[in-house]
């Protein structure tokens, strides 16, 4: 209503030009799909899942970025999981989730369910140690909780909680470096068949993926 009211305030200003009013107009229809389509995502539940997975995509550009970084596989699913990026790096193997907040900002003792996410973390970061270790690549996975967007909470660089590490930093060489042990080493060979590993993987679960679904919906007809 707010909308269709301005629109008719603005054309009556520039009445007396029709090209004017046509902008006007064309102006406050535009702006009026755009927030129908956004109100519709939202109550449909689809617009904060398609928020993260851009975020996500977005970590995983600046992880690629990062200097003398051996690779980074990204979206690693599991049954009942998956791991947003696995990063492969001189000092070791990371397991990354990714946490997108658009709240009020907050401190990290006082993140909902923080907890869960930890060990939502954790658990991503074994299942990719155990996948790696069957494929005949012993190396150590280490968990790292990345809070990312505007409503990341207030907290240090990194922070340490148990084996997991935390970080709302956007310096993504600050945390990586924080994140690894002192021991850690990967070595450019056992990287590239750590990333074949997961790629094959990867592919397997995806072909597996749209079959089960494709079952499912015939199942449904």
């Amino acid at each position: 209503m707010a909308l269709v009211v301005s629109a008719a305030g603005a054309s009556l200003v520039v009445r007396h030009s029709p090209l004017l009013t046509g902008l006007v107009i064309g102006v406050y229809v535009g702006a009026t799909a755009v927030a129908a389509i956004v109100l519709l995502s939202v109550v449909d539940g689809t617009f904060h899942p398609r928020l993260g997975r851009l975020v996500e995509r977005s970590v995983g550009t600046d992880l690629r970025r990062i200097p003398g970084i051996h690779g980074v596989v990204s979206d690693v699913s599991f049954e009942h999981g998956n791991v947003d990026h696995v990063v492969l790096t001189p000092r070791g193997c990371l397991a990354v989730e990714v946490k997108s907040s658009f709240s009020r900002r907050r401190d990290l003792a006082k993140v909902a369910d923080l907890a869960g996410k930890v060990a939502q973390t954790r658990d991503g970061a074994v299942r990719v140690q155990r996948l790696l270790r069957s494929r005949g690549v012993d190396v150590p996975v280490r968990p790292v909780l990345l809070f990312t967007g505007p409503g990341a909470p207030f907290m240090p660089p990194v922070v340490h909680y148990d084996d997991v590490t935390i970080t709302g930093s956007a310096d993504s060489t600050t945390w990586v470096e924080g994140a690894v042990r002192a021991n850690d080493q990967l070595d450019l060979d056992t990287a590239r068949r750590a990333a074949d590993v997961l790629l094959a993987y990867r592919e397997q679960r995806t072909d597996y993926e749209q079959v089960r679904a494709q079952l499912q919906a015939e199942k449904l007809h």
